[in-house]
């Protein structure tokens, strides 16, 4: 018997109803793509929860900013260009991808967030196309068909115009993925030697995401503790800082974030978008005295986690 019985969806979703085979995917994915134990560095390990039934005594969120780290690092004395490059769904390497809508002026209206996986979305499609399209167009744009989403084979292609060009639904960059946020919390330290985080460098990935969750999880094993995944799996926007972003008239701004998928604390999909009754747009807003040109700009703002579970009673 392990502590899940069942892993949950992202974010709990019920996008389809209850008994839907949905869900018996969605758990066989994941199962999938975590080992029942490995030990990542020291005495400790990274468990399956659905194999092991841990006794939880204590949770860790591993957090990191949104904007991809690599770019900072590049143009680390031009913050334009960083932010200019990052508008690339390709350099979105932070388990958090986004879109940019403008005006017809060429102002930034709405930035649209996600951290949702291809892996759910492919499930969703196998079990119930109709659903997705419908999705969709609530998410999206009401002109999707169908056509528009799945290939002549029937397969569903994640790399559809509606998630790249005109809009977006969730990742595509490859290395953004429940794969990889879970084969990353399972990699073992290279030294085999680390007695701290020091030890554990020189460290290959670049991505601030990955570091992080790294030598988190690598530090907790080597007090000899159990840790897993918390459910459901998955990373999520916990918050986002908008402290001293000002509108035109130099006044702090108001709440323009929307969760759409989620909840806050806890969100798949936020939207950033001003009301018109505000009268102003996301491009007049000054962050650090600058104008918003660059979803990047908010991106850095964004703060993005993945949570795990430990047993202390495990050393």
């Amino acid at each position: 018997m392990g502590l899940v019985g069942k892993f949950d969806t992202p974010g709990s979703l019920r996008d389809v109803p209850a008994g839907s085979p949905m869900y018996d995917r969605w758990h066989a994915t994941i199962g999938a793509l975590i080992a029942r134990s490995t030990s990542l560095s020291g005495s400790g390990v990274y468990v399956d929860p659905s194999e092991h039934d841990l006794d939880v005594t204590a949770t860790r969120a591993y957090t990191w900013t949104g904007f991809s780290r690599p770019l900072l690092m590049k143009h680390r004395d031009d913050r334009d260009a960083a932010f200019a490059e990052g508008e690339k769904r390709s350099t979105q390497i932070e388990y958090l991808e986004w879109h940019v809508d403008r005006d017809p002026s060429g102002v930034i209206v709405r930035v649209t967030f996600t951290t949702e996986t291809p892996e759910y979305w492919k499930a969703l499609a196998a079990v119930d196309r109709d659903r997705v399209v419908a999705l969709y167009r609530e998410l999206v744009d009401p002109a999707v068909r169908a056509k528009d989403l799945f290939k002549a084979n029937g397969r569903y292609d994640p790399l559809n115009r509606w998630n790249t060009t005109d809009g977006i639904v969730h990742y595509i960059m490859p290395i953004n993925s429940m794969r990889d946020l879970l084969g990353v919390s399972q990699e073992v330290e290279r030294t085999g030697t680390a007695l701290d985080g020091y030890g554990a460098l020189p460290y290959s990935r670049d991505t601030g995401a990955d570091a992080r969750i790294n030598l988190d999880l690598w530090s907790i094993n080597r007090k000899g503790y159990a840790v897993a995944t918390a459910d459901p799996p998955g990373p999520l926007i916990i918050d986002w800082d908008d402290s001293g972003w000002t509108d035109p008239a130099g006044r702090p701004v108001g709440d323009h974030w929307t969760v759409v998928r989620g909840k806050r604390g806890a969100a798949l999909r936020v939207v950033y978008e001003v009301p018109p009754a505000a009268g102003y747009r996301v491009g007049d807003i000054r962050i650090g005295g600058r104008r918003i040109a660059f979803g990047g700009q908010l991106a850095e703002h964004v703060i993005m986690s993945a949570h795990g579970v430990i047993d202390r009673g495990a050393a």
